[in-house]
């Protein structure tokens, strides 16, 4: 599943009809392995899914936080569903990368090579 974070409030669809209750969806990164709790709630549920409306907060989507992170999604009691979902934030947040200008024009300059092979 990959999930596109460019508002507080983002929509996330399971295949899981069961859900219902306080729903918290559980993001817990590979690198860090610290989950991150988020709030949710049920915006519509029918016989084939459940759509879920999940809080990421108002800083998340400007957050470095593109990547792969293990999901879950449970109640107080029971888990609903797990696996691995995508998250791409919208700007991709900063990452400290500085763009480098020597100042000199001719820095993109191709020299041209010429051979000539040995018998």
């Amino acid at each position: 599943m990959t999930i596109y974070v460019t508002e507080q409030f983002e929509n996330v669809a399971t295949n899981n009809t069961l859900v219902n209750g306080d729903v918290e969806f559980t993001l817990t990164s590979g690198f860090s392995r610290n989950p991150v709790v988020l709030p949710a709630t049920i915006s519509l549920q029918n016989d084939r899914y459940t759509l879920l409306n999940v809080d990421f907060g108002v800083e998340f989507k400007d957050e470095h936080k593109n990547g792969i992170y293990y999901y879950t999604i449970s109640n107080l009691t029971t888990v609903f569903e797990k696996g691995y979902c995508k998250i791409v934030t919208e700007p991709g947040g900063q990452n400290g990368a500085v763009a480098y200008n020597s100042g000199v024009e001719t820095e993109e300059r191709e020299s041209i090579v010429y051979y000539r092979p040995n018998y």
